[in-house]
């Protein structure tokens, strides 16, 4: 189980993350909703060990969580310029055939520069790259913006088949569908803090609860419109 208790941060005097707790059992995929500037990222990147966490507040099966057991798929996803996609792929894992294999699944021009990949390529490249380092933790910041229909049925379709693993994955959006599709439960970041997560049976009512939002905000707006 990955188990995050408390952990506070803040960017000088901005208060992203407030005594956040939350637990995700193996073999889960769960969630994260928020609006953008929520604190998503900075959530993951803690989880990840890219940000300095308060001591025992992020741990995995009881102990303190390793950057060797994290992949971390990144919303825009850097790669060093004049890098053909194989030799990015071999820099993090030198299987030719696990790489063939994967890649059977995106079609990517692997001999071909990533600088002159689409946003899309781009982000099925880091796709493949997360997946081969094979890793219990799976953390994915906005995997699916950017990338095509096709791609996306097939990524989801990967995350999916991983709920058979006894590692876990984290998915963020500020997209719901895109969560309530391939989740097992969905958290709602807020303030900095979980309030509350949705079992798959509430997802309707965390839709609702949305678009209630939404329109509420709306007709808020534009009460007094000229």
């Amino acid at each position: 189980m990955l188990t995050i208790h408390q952990p506070t941060y803040s960017y000088g005097k901005n208060q992203v993350l407030k005594n956040l707790s939350m637990n995700v059992p193996e073999g889960e995929i769960h969630g994260i909703l928020g609006r953008n500037g929520a604190g998503k990222t900075t959530l993951f990147r803690l989880i990840a060990n890219w940000l300095p966490a308060p001591a025992g507040a992020i741990t995995w099966q009881g102990a303190p969580v390793q950057k060797r057991q994290t992949a971390y798929l990144e919303t825009a996803p850097y790669f060093y310029p004049y890098l053909k996609g194989v030799e990015y792929l071999r820099l993090i894992r030198d299987e030719p055939q696990q790489i063939e294999t994967w890649n059977k699944l995106f079609d990517l021009p692997l001999d071909d520069l990533i600088d002159g990949y689409s946003t899309g390529m781009q982000k099925k490249l880091a796709f493949i790259g997360v997946l081969l380092q094979d890793r219990p933790i799976l953390i994915l910041d906005e995997p699916f913006n950017g990338v095509d229909l096709a791609g996306n049925e097939m990524m989801m379709a990967v995350i999916r088949r991983r709920r058979n693993n006894k590692g876990i994955t984290l998915i963020s959006s500020h997209i719901l569908h895109t969560l309530t599709h391939v989740c097992d439960r969905i958290s709602l970041l807020e303030h900095g803090q979980i309030a509350p997560t949705f079992e798959l049976k509430d997802f309707a009512a965390l839709e609702k609860l949305v678009r209630e939002e939404a329109h509420k905000r709306l007709d808020q707006t534009l009460e007094n419109w000229p």
